[in-house]
């Protein structure tokens, strides 16, 4: 028999026992960097085909750094580079912190919260919001004779720097260096383009349309140095990298499937996915992320049991799929209403369509139940589903996952 442990949510571990010959897929999250300020720093200091930050500054530049939403160890992030910064005697007061917007309308944390109190008070931090109409300027046409259009911080700076966290999506294949860019720091009519489903025949290597939007936006924005970190199990980061933005994303790309990629060699009739608490917080994209790993790995109409501790309540999209006679019924609704979460209800619906899922979560098992799902009221239930024969999948933090059913 083999112990396991799987964390998920903020604090919920799941202990069980299960025959070794029962487990064809084993994935375990990467640990987290036990001192991530340092390895950043040393990236900083040593970056992929680019000079150190502080040798392309002058002291006059007016920096706007660029950190994607959703950043695994923000804080940290920018607390190094303003180091970096105050090295080259940058002002505070020329530096600023640009977030995309967040089309749900989720508050980030400060990322200014570790940086030295005279610093933490001067240097600026915005969120992007698209919907104003004096938030963006005019750029330039793309090479599809598309005007674009970004933010007035982005295009008045001297010197841009991309943070963020690379990692596997559904649209772009790969979020991270310029992704931050486009749609989240450009305007309601750029949002509305991006907006879609995620393309479900394709791998993320794959050429993707609104990635190469973003490559040519990021040229266009003449941004250079990128530093960006892989996450980990939990809230920390497994890795990071700095440098030219092509080269991060390179390498960065490598790292991701090191950590991040499963290989299927055959679709078992038992997946267990555990979520946890990640930067995004634990909300529905986090487990529709998570559904979508687990429904790529798992026979047709095998079994999921998902360990979260979800509690909040469904989002419009999410909603959706309550309103409908089954899941499957609801994907053309969905991509006509168009919702902020379309990506993550159509995710939550096609794993539902092929699977049946079985949660443990903090919701009312009466909500679950009206979103075809399994309500478990705790883990002695879970055991009790996961105690059989059949071959079994083992996923934990699967929503930064992505599978390659090998031989397909």
């Amino acid at each position: 028999m083999s112990a396991r442990e799987l964390n998920y949510g903020f604090e919920g571990q799941f202990r069980f026992k299960m025959k070794s010959d029962r487990i064809v897929v084993d994935h375990r999250a990467p640990l987290p960097l036990a001192e991530p300020r340092s390895a950043i720093a040393q990236s900083l200091a040593n970056p992929l085909q680019y000079p150190p930050l502080e040798q392309s500054l002058i002291p006059d530049d007016r920096i706007v750094l660029v950190l994607d939403r959703n950043t695994s160890c923000a804080a940290e992030l920018i607390a190094e580079v303003w180091k970096v910064l105050d090295r080259r005697d940058v002002a505070a007061e020329r530096v600023t912190i640009l977030q995309p917007g967040d089309f749900r309308g989720r508050s980030p944390a400060d990322p200014r919260s570790l940086l030295p109190d005279s610093a933490r008070e001067a240097v600026r931090w915005l969120v992007h919001d698209p919907t104003a109409a004096s938030s963006c300027s005019y750029l330039a046409s793309t090479s599809a004779g598309d005007r674009l259009y970004l933010s007035r911080e982005l295009l008045d700076a001297d010197v841009v720097v991309t943070i963020g966290s690379l990692g596997f999506d559904p649209v772009l294949g790969y979020r991270g260096t310029g992704s931050a860019f486009y749609p989240g720091l450009s305007d309601v009519d750029a949002v509305r383009k991006a907006q879609g489903l995620g393309h479900d025949e394709l791998s993320p290597d794959d050429p993707r349309p609104l990635r190469q939007l973003i490559e040519e936006v990021a040229w266009l924005v003449g941004s250079q140095f990128s530093l960006q970190v892989i996450p980990s199990a939990g809230l920390g980061i497994s890795n990071v990298i700095a440098g030219q933005s092509d080269a991060v994303l390179e390498q960065g790309r490598q790292h991701v499937n090191d950590a991040w990629r499963i290989d299927v060699a055959e679709r078992p009739e038992l997946v267990i996915a555990s979520v946890e608490a990640d930067a995004a917080g634990h909300t529905w994209t986090q487990i529709a992320s998570a559904l979508d790993t687990a429904r790529r790995i798992v026979a047709r109409d095998g079994r999921v049991l998902l360990l979260t501790e979800l509690a909040d309540q469904p989002s419009d999209g999410i909603k959706l799929i309550m309103d409908s006679r089954a899941p499957r019924d609801v994907l053309k609704p969905l991509r006509d209403a168009a919702p902020p979460d379309l990506v993550s209800a159509s995710q939550v619906a096609q794993a539902l369509d092929w699977t049946n899922v079985y949660l443990v979560s903090r919701l009312d098992p009466q909500l679950v139940e009206d979103l075809f799902m399994i309500p478990l009221e705790g883990e002695n239930e879970a055991r009790r589903l996961i105690d059989g024969d059949e071959a079994c999948a083992i996923v934990a933090g699967a929503q930064h996952a992505a599978v390659r059913i090998l031989g397909a």
